[in-house]
């Protein structure tokens, strides 16, 4: 490593020039000159970086999983309404890891393949293109899961704590 070069003290796999702030402005903005190093990916022995499900539970353990069902599954998004018995909220039933992989695994889906809307995904009409998502899970219990996924179940905190706090006013008032 060159001795102009240092780690950044926020983030020890970033690099930065050890170099003192420029003492004056200007109106021309000049790019820094980095030098050139070679990008370093660094996993386990057992991780293959062609393998992407190995990735992903790199990240999304099955604990964390289970984190997600337990707090989607704890968060009332709104009570039955008897007066509309079609309504999608009426059939909601607990969740399941497996059906919280589905969920995400179609949601990376919809990142590669990007339609306008997400019922386009299920339209089996001739002339639209086949995906597989539609032996996987229904379109409504899609929907219903993206309405109701929830990280943080119904104690959310920071910026999410106001929504939360606003939803919770409405349903208690509607009651």
């Amino acid at each position: 490593m060159p001795e102009d070069i240092v780690f950044d003290p926020t983030d020890k796999r970033t690099l930065r020039p050890n170099a003192k702030p420029l003492a004056k402005k200007g109106d021309v903005f000049y790019p820094m000159k980095l030098p050139d190093f070679d990008a370093e990916i660094r996993l386990p022995e057992d991780a293959s970086p062609d393998d992407p499900i190995t990735l992903f539970t790199m990240y999304y353990t099955p604990e964390i999983i289970e984190w997600i069902v337990q707090k989607t599954n704890s968060y009332d998004r709104y009570i039955k309404d008897d007066s509309l018995p079609r309504c999608r909220g009426n059939e909601w039933y607990q969740t399941c890891p497996g059906e919280i992989y589905t969920y995400f695994a179609i949601r990376v889906y919809m990142t590669l393949y990007i339609h306008n809307e997400i019922s386009d995904y299920w339209d089996t009409r001739d002339y639209t293109p086949d995906h597989g998502v539609t032996g996987k899970m229904c379109r409504d219990h899609f929907q219903e899961l993206h309405m109701r996924v929830r990280l943080a179940g119904n104690e959310a905190i920071g910026p999410y704590q106001k929504a939360s706090f606003i939803q919770h006013t409405f349903e208690t008032n509607r009651n």
